[in-house]
């Protein structure tokens, strides 16, 4: 996608601005990288790196529970989901229709500054990925025309029935 160089500049700016944020991820909503920016695990870390997949999986699940619940208790559209473990913060962010943030942060982190750092970030990947998808529409690939030697599909695949009848293709 053309936006995952811009992607990838918001989240090291979001770890550059916010050290106890540990990692980010962006991920569409269903569960594929769009771009991380999780350091390797050090010597001497009690806890260890998690892959972006697994991680992006894991969130698309995790948004799609968010989703149900905002929906059957009447909280209208998903904006954000926090889970705060013994070691740090998981928090969630919609980015716009089709993507969301991840982000790692530490124990230790003022939660009002996760917050507001990831709502904007969340806010500008959102808009990154929304341009490139508007940009990808307006400029289609070309298509690519079939080989003209072969002749078309529905002369080279017969009906299961015309095959067992043993009827010439249709001309």
């Amino acid at each position: 996608m053309a936006a995952e160089t811009g992607v990838v500049e918001e989240l090291r700016g979001l770890r550059a601005r916010v050290p106890q944020i540990g990692g980010a991820l962006a991920a569409t909503v269903d569960g594929l990288v769009l771009a991380e920016d999780i350091p390797p695990t050090q010597a001497g870390q009690q806890r260890q790196r998690p892959e972006a997949e697994p991680l992006a999986a894991l969130t698309a699940a995790a948004l799609g529970l968010a989703f149900r619940m905002n929906e059957a208790t009447g909280r209208g559209a998903f904006r954000e989901l926090l889970i705060h473990g013994e070691l740090g913060y998981v928090a969630t962010y919609a980015a716009g229709p089709a993507a969301v943030l991840t982000l790692l942060a530490d124990d230790r982190i003022n939660v009002g500054r996760l917050h507001l750092e990831g709502r904007r970030t969340a806010g500008r990947i959102g808009e990154l990925v929304a341009e490139a998808q508007r940009s990808a529409t307006s400029h289609p690939a070309p298509e690519v025309p079939p080989p003209e030697r072969r002749p078309p599909l529905e002369r080279r695949r017969l009906p299961l029935e015309r095959r067992r009848r043993g009827s010439p293709a249709p001309e």
